[in-house]
């Protein structure tokens, strides 16, 4: 919406507007990601918490205010609005940085579904408060950092989830890679899609984004028909290298097509912008569940190399507008970005770094192994508590029944006595634990369990 320009833009050309706009608000994101990528364990902590979902809104929602009184008319000036661009970036760079914890801790097919349906939720919004761009539209927009704080604050992490959203450990060397070509395919593609989508009309850039989204829709749907009909598992790498084909085939046909359909010229490249990004992110929650940890990590450095990467091009694309270059200057300037995109495939991140960064993961069959160990994990902190509270054998088979949520029926048939000998079982277990009912016997056991998560994390 921020970068459409159709809500907070009243100015007859808001072209070189929304260029600034783009640069400010992603500096201002990479700086927020890398703070929080070199976080350590205490920080990580701060980001589960609802004060931190908190700080974020009020922050976004302040810049995208202070944008919308610049756009209207009602304050002027470039750094007011600059202000604004920033403080929109910090604060929905809180809300990523926490929905990392999200993503990464389910597994991928789940995490790219969610990806995709968030995609088409944020293309129904957008269409939605163009329609309404007065009034509601304004109000809206201003208030999405909230709505989105508000959302993500539903989440409570369990103990074992804490544990691996704390994980800072080092990340592998050929990640760096990673980021590299992240960083250089972005700047490559913005450049170009900035100077051609800045030399458009406002009007003609407003209508390029209706085509985006409208592309976007299709390439969504895809992606969650391809998702559902097998996991991504290591397959995602194999996707890595043809999305980049099409990524740098856009700047291929540019030179060629931008005089005769200049608008579809620069929504083919915005479109495989938008692509890349979510694809991007795909990858890192992939990775973030694969090495079981660093999901914080892992997005801040993706997102921060992919933010870079576009505000570099956009600052290098309104140097190359104002230098005012000829059609045939313009055209070397492309075509050196292009080669710059193939010698990046073929040398900083080939093929086979990419098959040792990104292993297979069975996700049916992780997704087993953990529910295992957690039935494992508890049976053994009920037992320890059983230990301490010195029940019998007996007892303790009904303490592990009754902390599983069974009745003392069920237990009654699961062990094939009466009902009555339950409920004496479950007399003598509350008089040896010093409790009075169940839930206390699972706040018994659970605090057993976290002390061991804990102590295997140490």
């Amino acid at each position: 919406m921020a970068f459409s320009g159709s809500v907070w833009n009243t100015q007859a050309d808001s072209s070189i507007l929304i260029s600034y706009l783009f640069a400010a608000h992603l500096l201002a994101s990479v700086a927020t990601l890398l703070a929080f990528g070199v976080s350590k364990p205490q920080t990580m902590r701060i980001i589960t918490t609802r004060a931190f979902l908190a700080a974020g809104a009020t922050i976004g929602s302040l810049g995208t205010l202070l944008m919308m009184l610049v756009g209207s008319g009602h304050l002027e000036g470039l750094a007011p609005f600059a202000l604004g661009a920033m403080l929109a970036g910090v604060g929905t760079t809180f809300m990523l940085v926490r929905s990392a914890t999200v993503l990464g801790m389910v597994t991928p097919r789940k995490s790219f579904l969610s990806i995709s349906l968030c995609a088409l939720f944020a293309i129904g919004v957008y269409f939605f408060i163009e329609g309404y761009a007065s009034t509601i539209g304004a109000i809206m927009f201003v208030l999405l950092p909230v709505f989105s704080a508000l959302c993500l604050s539903v989440k409570i992490d369990t103990p074992a989830e804490l544990s691996a959203i704390n994980t800072t450990d080092k990340l592998p060397g050929r990640f760096r890679n990673l980021l590299i070509a992240i960083c250089i395919y972005s700047l490559c593609q913005e450049t170009t899609k900035t100077y051609m989508l800045t030399a458009l009309p406002a009007s003609q850039s407003v209508q390029c984004m209706r085509y985006v989204m409208l592309a976007l829709v299709v390439l969504m749907l895809v992606y969650i028909a391809l998702c559902l009909s097998a996991p991504p598992n290591k397959s995602i790498s194999r996707l890595f290298y043809p999305l980049a084909l099409c990524f740098i085939a856009p700047q291929l046909a540019m030179p060629f097509l931008k005089d005769t359909s200049p608008v579809l010229t620069a929504a083919s490249l915005d479109f495989a912008g938008y692509g890349f990004d979510l694809f991007i992110w795909s990858i890192c929650a992939y990775l973030g569940f694969q090495m079981r940890g660093n999901y914080v990590k892992v997005m801040c450095y993706g997102t921060a190399a992919l933010s870079a990467g576009l505000a570099i091009g956009s600052i290098l694309a309104i140097s190359l507008l104002n230098a005012q270059l000829a059609s045939g200057q313009f055209l070397i300037v492309n075509l050196t970005l292009v080669v710059l995109c193939i010698i990046v495939t073929i040398i900083v991140f080939p093929e086979n770094k990419l098959n040792d960064l990104i292993l297979p993961v069975e996700e049916e069959n992780t997704e087993a192994a953990a529910e295992r160990t957690r039935k494992a994990r508890w049976k053994q902190a009920c037992e320890e508590v059983a230990a301490e509270g010195g029940l019998t054998a007996r007892e303790t088979e009904v303490l592990i029944m009754l902390a599983k949520g069974m009745s003392a029926q069920q237990i009654a048939d699961a062990l094939v006595v009466s009902v009555y000998t339950v409920r004496a079982h479950v007399r003598n277990i509350h008089s040896k634990l010093a409790v009075s009912n169940r839930n206390q016997i699972v706040q018994l056991a659970e605090a057993k369990r976290d002390a061991a998560l804990i102590g295997e994390k140490e």
